[in-house]
């Protein structure tokens, strides 16, 4: 396998100490401006019951312990690495019940109907396997009224990383908020920040 395939697989599912001691971290630092416009929009009450897809190295959830006094922020990941690396770092808050992860995939979210006021993912869309279904998925679990952020990088800026021209999906921000509308969210819109940067951010928000 060639570096750059390495290097996307481990963005795809972080595995292994380099995953878990090197990608991690580097999503933390690389992802903070993004997590903190996501926050942001998300606009979490201390009640919330909230849920992050794809939380690699932790760094939202930790952020969100401290906004929530009686809610919970839940976490899936695809990476069992991940997902056992933040039991480690959340022993005190899971053992209180302010925090839960698992193992999961945004193909089929291991929740039931209508649980979460807020739900939100950061630079997964691109591994998506089924867009729109993705997109369903999300709005399955939200609540009525609940938010939704999707929030990721332009396409302009990303196809000119080598790195994503190996089983990355990019999108315009137009078509990432299409699909959501296809999805049946409501009142849908997008918010750009630092436009023409490296680490440019689009929010797609939208409404169960």
């Amino acid at each position: 396998m060639s570096v750059k395939r390495f290097m996307v697989a481990q963005l795809r599912k972080p595995s292994g100490l380099f995953g878990s001691l090197v990608v991690s971290r580097l999503m933390n630092r690389a992802n903070r401006k993004i997590i903190d416009s996501t926050l942001e929009l998300l606009q979490v009450s201390p009640q919330n019951q909230v849920l992050e897809i794809g939380f690699g190295g932790g760094a939202a959830i930790s952020l969100l312990t401290k906004q929530l006094s009686t809610g919970v922020v839940s976490g899936v990941d695809i990476s069992a690495d991940l997902v056992r690396q933040a039991e480690r770092r959340f022993h005190g808050e899971i053992a209180e019940g302010r925090v839960r992860v698992q193992l999961g995939d945004i193909s089929h979210l291991p929740f039931a109907d209508a649980v979460f006021d807020r739900v939100f993912t950061i630079n997964t869309i691109y591994f998506w396997s089924n867009t729109l279904q993705g997109f369903g998925e999300i709005r399955r679990v939200l609540k009525n009224d609940g938010l939704a952020i999707v929030s990721l990088r332009s396409k302009e800026t990303m196809q000119n990383y080598a790195v994503t021209k190996y089983d990355f999906r990019l999108f315009l921000p137009d078509e990432a908020a299409d699909l959501m509308r296809q999805a049946g969210f409501l009142h849908v819109r997008v918010e750009q920040r630092h436009q023409g940067k490296v680490f440019n951010e689009v929010l797609v928000v939208g409404v169960r």
